[in-house]
C-alpha cells in the first residue's frame, strides 16, 4: 500500500512517541522549576535604612531569615538629621504578607536605650513578608515598610 508515494507499512507511526517525549520534557521542566522555586527563599537584607521627614530609621531583623510561627527580634534605631539618637518615641509594628490575605501579627517596640527600640514579632507563614513599622516622635508619625523573608 502506498499513500502519496510512500510505503506506510515500512514507516512506523512515531507521532505518539514525539507527543510522549514532548509531554515528558514539559513535566520534567515544570517539576524542576517548582523544586528550584521551593528550595530558594526570597532574599532580603537583614538591615534596611530609611530617611523619613528628617529622621534616619534603621530596621534590622534577627535571625534573618525569620522562622514562621517563631518570634524574631526587630531592632529599630531612630536618629535625627545630625545623627543623634532620638529618645522618648513610641513604636509599634505589624507583620503581614502583602501579597496574601493570611492575617497580621502586631507587636510593640520598646526603647531599650537611647534611640533603640526592640520588639518581637511572629511571622505567620513562610515566604515574603513585611513589617510595617510606625514610630511616633514628638508630633510626627513616621512609617516605614521593612521587607523580609520567613522560612519553615
Amino acid at each position: 500500500m502506498t499513500r502519496k508515494g510512500r510505503d506506510t507499512a515500512a514507516m512506523p507511526n512515531t507521532a505518539w512517541l514525539r507527543l510522549f517525549g514532548l509531554g515528558a520534557i514539559i513535566v520534567l521542566g515544570i517539576g524542576f522549576g517548582f523544586r528550584q522555586f521551593a528550595a530558594t527563599s526570597p532574599q532580603f537584607p537583614p538591615v534596611s535604612d530609611f530617611m523619613v521627614e528628617g529622621y534616619r530609621i534603621q530596621v534590622s531583623l534577627h535571625p534573618s531569615p525569620a522562622t514562621a510561627l517563631k518570634p524574631a527580634t526587630f531592632t529599630v534605631t531612630l536618629r535625627d538629621t545630625a545623627g543623634r539618637p532620638v529618645s522618648g518615641a513610641t513604636g509599634a509594628a505589624t507583620i503581614s504578607m502583602p501579597q496574601m490575605l493570611c492575617g497580621a501579627s502586631p507587636f510593640t517596640l520598646t526603647e531599650t536605650e537611647a534611640g533603640i527600640y526592640i520588639g518581637e514579632g511572629i511571622p505567620l507563614m513562610p515566604g515574603s513578608s513585611a513589617a510595617d513599622v510606625t514610630i511616633t516622635a514628638g508630633d510626627k508619625s513616621l512609617r516605614v515598610r521593612f521587607p523580609f523573608a520567613a522560612v519553615r
